[in-house]
């Protein structure tokens, strides 16, 4: 399903016609990553716009993304109304795509009866950009990617397959001539899903290849394999949860009806014929109720190398960072349950929390990787697979 980028121009004409003399208001949904529709002038300073998934069933994760600006500086209420759903993030404001900050909670109401959200909004002649979460498109996604995989580097980049869309999908390939043992990163299935998928994930994913002694070991004796956006159509498309064709990928781990599930299998398939083994996997995401992983039942759990309990020990003893960890029936069609049952590897999924710092983010991810490569290489020493 295409985004409406339509009403805009509509929007703007409509906007001149009914200003009377108050400064013209212009939002922009024409920017990878936007959503927001039905944008409606109320009075002087005072609108509207509703806030729609992209399909349903989904969960509640109402994602919009939009900017503004005026012909003169003013401020101005902005209701966004969520339908059935409730209001969720923050809204996180930036004039250049880079640098956010979150709107202060006192110029945010919310209305849980009515399922709406009234901003309060100061708009000058630059435009800024208002998002419920960081915008980290696919355009600034590879930027990312590039920067670790050109110029002669150890990484390699590889087409993996195609989108619902038919747009090329990515790994990241670090192989060492001889290993056997692998390591799976999975990141942004879920669209909105930036402070874990994104900024967890690429803190953790630099830091196993850091220049450090311990990641230049781990790197001797593990290939890692990275999927750093799996769901690129949704993320482009301002989506709440879904790829293009309106599937949840979290929910395809079994049926495999999506290309982007099916790259992912084939790949990894394709590896195992080479004589790779996969050892470990980390699916990157976040919740409202996170920091957290989800781990592997404790029936299941005790058939395994121990990697996950040992992993959380080394966490807690030697950090200041708690685990808080969930246990998920491994017949669930989840990411890290695919793992499990097809390749006999210990998996998580890594939760994130969708207003934690974002330095804080960083900071537990990079300690995160690093007890995971000194589990990894103890269990590698110890042979004990």
């Amino acid at each position: 399903m295409a985004r409406p980028i339509f009403f805009l121009l509509l929007f703007c004409c409509l906007l001149i016609c009914s200003c009377n003399g108050t400064p013209e208001v212009i939002f922009d949904t024409s920017f990878k990553g936007a959503r927001l529709s039905d944008i409606r002038k109320n009075s002087e300073n005072n609108y509207s716009a509703k806030v729609q998934p992209e399909f349903e069933p989904v969960n509640h994760s109402p994602w919009y993304a939009f900017g503004i600006q005026s012909e003169e500086p003013t401020t101005i209420a902005l209701t966004l109304d969520y339908g059935k759903y409730q209001h969720r993030y923050v809204p996180k404001i930036s004039r250049d795509l880079l640098h956010w900050e979150s709107l202060d909670t006192a110029s945010i109401h919310i209305d849980t009866i009515n399922h709406t959200a009234t901003l309060q909004l100061d708009v000058t002649t630059i435009k800024q950009y208002v998002s419920a979460q960081e915008i980290v498109d696919t355009d600034a996604t590879y930027k990312w990617v590039r920067e670790r995989t050109e110029g002669g580097q150890a990484i390699k980049l590889g087409i993996a397959g195609k989108t619902a869309l038919g747009n090329n999908n990515y790994v990241m390939v670090s192989e060492k001539e001889g290993n056997i043992n692998s390591l799976v990163l999975v990141a942004r299935q879920h669209p909105p899903e930036i402070p874990g998928g994104t900024f967890a994930f690429q803190s953790f994913f630099d830091t196993l290849f850091g220049s450090t002694e311990l990641a230049t070991s781990f790197r001797e004796q593990y290939n890692i394999y990275t999927f750093p956006l799996l769901n690129p159509d949704g993320v482009d498309m301002g989506n709440w949860r879904h790829n293009a064709k309106g599937v949840d990928l979290n929910r395809d781990w079994t049926k495999f009806s999506q290309p982007e599930t099916k790259m992912v299998r084939d790949f990894l398939e394709s590896k195992v014929k080479e004589g790779k083994k996969v050892r470990f996997a980390v699916d990157f995401h976040t919740s409202y109720s996170g920091p957290y992983v989800l781990v592997l039942d404790s029936i299941n759990e005790s058939r395994t190398a121990q990697i996950i309990p040992t992993w959380i020990n080394k966490i807690e003893t030697n950090s200041t960072f708690s685990v808080e960890a969930r246990r998920r029936s491994q017949t669930l069609p989840y990411c890290y349950n695919y793992f499990f049952n097809s390749h006999g590897a210990e998996a998580v999924t890594y939760e994130e929390g969708d207003e934690i710092n974002r330095d804080s983010i960083r900071a537990r991810a990079r300690v995160y990787a690093i007890e995971l490569m000194r589990t990894l290489m103890e269990k590698n020493q110890e042979n004990d697979w």
